[in-house]
């Protein structure tokens, strides 16, 4: 029994590895669609972080199903996270899995307490395995063709906004047991929605916002939820972005 619970503890220790371990998010399945064709990481501009305030955000992959090599296109049988690039210091990464398939939504979270300033441009270096008569070829290691940023601020700092720009700061808590503040900045006046689903892609809550310049607030009281993942969705016009919240007992 003992030597059963050390390799337990053994095996436990290497799936919490940072970078190597595998998350419990939720890859959104609603507003993340695959525009650029192949593939699609979704947001491409994530929530704002900021010094020593804990940031968590889930990124959401829809892998290709094709490549080209050689200006030769070739199916993918799967591609594999090798490592992801260029993130803020103090910021780590845990997988779903680490081997995404073609038509299936994966995801990536995002955790940890920024500890330094600056606008970081992420990307995602994979391997990719396609088809070539009846094998699976092993290809080059490539960086996505698409990118996600995140800007770290001082804290208290607000930046100045361009017109495409709309960005999403979770106050907390989250994991939340009965309220959570859900921040964002404008530019302008406009209607904003909140969409919350849960693990289904059910909705479960939706609210209308007239929104003014500057800072603005969701105040979403999720009491009477079931204890689980969810999924927000903040619409300015055509603009989304979309994250998990934790509803704990």
């Amino acid at each position: 029994m003992k030597k059963q619970t050390l390799l337990l503890l053994y095996i436990a220790l290497i799936l919490i590895k940072a970078g190597n371990s595998y998350s419990q998010c939720i890859p959104d399945t609603i507003t993340c669609r695959d525009t650029l064709i192949p593939g699609q990481i979704c947001p491409e501009i994530l929530p704002d972080g900021y010094l020593g305030k804990t940031y968590n955000q889930s990124v959401t992959i829809l892998p290709p199903s094709w490549a080209i090599f050689n200006d030769n296109p070739f199916a993918i049988a799967k591609i594999k996270i090798d490592t992801i690039i260029n993130l803020p210091p103090g910021i780590v990464y845990e997988l779903s899995t680490p081997e995404l398939y073609p038509d299936t939504a994966y995801c990536v979270l995002l955790s940890g307490t920024p500890s330094e300033t600056g606008e970081f441009n992420i990307s995602i270096q994979v391997v990719p395995y396609v088809l070539f008569l009846d094998s699976i070829i092993e290809g080059p290691l490539v960086v996505n063709d698409t990118s996600v940023k995140i800007t770290v601020y001082e804290p208290g700092k607000i930046k100045k906004m361009h017109a495409d720009e709309f960005g999403v700061i979770i106050d907390g808590p989250n994991p939340f047991s009965e309220n959570i503040k859900l921040g964002f900045m404008m530019d302008e006046f406009s209607p904003v929605q909140l969409h919350i689903y849960n693990y289904l892609g059910l909705l479960v809550y939706s609210e209308w916002l007239n929104a003014k310049p500057g800072m603005n607030h969701f105040r979403f009281t999720g009491g009477d939820l079931a204890p689980g993942y969810y999924i927000y969705s903040i619409i300015n016009k055509q603009v989304i972005h979309s994250g998990k919240l934790i509803k704990s007992r």
